[in-house]
């Protein structure tokens, strides 16, 4: 063969391997780029949750004292995750997608369940001016009570998944009567009694009045050390 057809040749396979190589490093570094923003978006989405949680023992106050608050957290935005988890899916493993799947599943349940509460109030209240009535009134609270238990129990139940996800990012795993199921169980032991504690804290120090006023210093550092 043509001394000059074999160079060609071999520059040919050699143009080949370096495009295919090329294109191999530039899937492999999209992939791990989309990898670090799902990660990066699950520590803003925990700030975020932080947050809503020191609203959440709020209403949790206001509830204890037979009391209803016009408001509710915004939704949680997770739009690098609805943009890029397809492409990032061939990148993660099993636990990592079952993670990602379940926690942003969750925290569009809990959006729907904040605009729910706050549709609840403003119907309610309608209702309640045109058809004043003791009885339902306290029927409306209870009923506003248990959406507020809810919601705050389901916001810190994230934060759990969160920071479980976060401290394992390489592996999330979920098991059953396993490790992670301990602690997983514990906790929401400990979370009901925490939302125990502070309804039970707002009955005995605080009066329905105190959140009349906008800024209490005491009403931060109750709120807090539930969070």
């Amino acid at each position: 063969m043509d001394e000059k057809i074999i160079v060609a040749l071999v520059a040919i396979i050699v143009s080949w391997l370096f495009a295919q190589m090329t294109e191999y490093v530039k899937y492999r570094w999209a992939g791990k780029k989309t990898k670090n923003g799902l990660v990066t978006e699950l520590s803003d989405i925990q700030n975020q949750l932080q947050r809503i949680s020191v609203r959440g023992a709020r209403q949790l106050q206001v509830a204890s004292l037979k009391g209803m608050e016009p408001s509710s957290s915004l939704p949680v935005a997770n739009m690098f995750y609805t943009q890029y988890f397809k492409d990032a899916f061939a990148h993660l493993n099993r636990e990592q997608r079952i993670s990602y799947q379940l926690i942003h599943s969750s925290l569009e349940s809990l959006n729907t369940q904040n605009e729910s509460l706050i549709q609840f109030f403003e119907e309610s209240y309608k209702d309640l001016c045109i058809f004043p009535d003791d009885e339902k009134k306290e029927a409306i609270i209870k009923v506003w009570r248990d959406r507020v238990i809810a919601s705050y129990k389901n916001t810190m139940i994230i934060r759990w998944h969160i920071n479980y996800h976060l401290n394992k990012p390489e592996s999330p795993s979920f098991d059953i009567m396993g490790e992670m199921h301990e602690s997983y169980v514990k906790f929401l032991s400990d979370l009901d009694q925490d939302v125990k504690e502070i309804m039970k804290n707002a009955k005995n120090k605080l009066n329905i009045k105190d959140f009349e006023v906008i800024y209490d210093k005491t009403m931060f550092e109750e709120s807090q050390k539930s969070v």
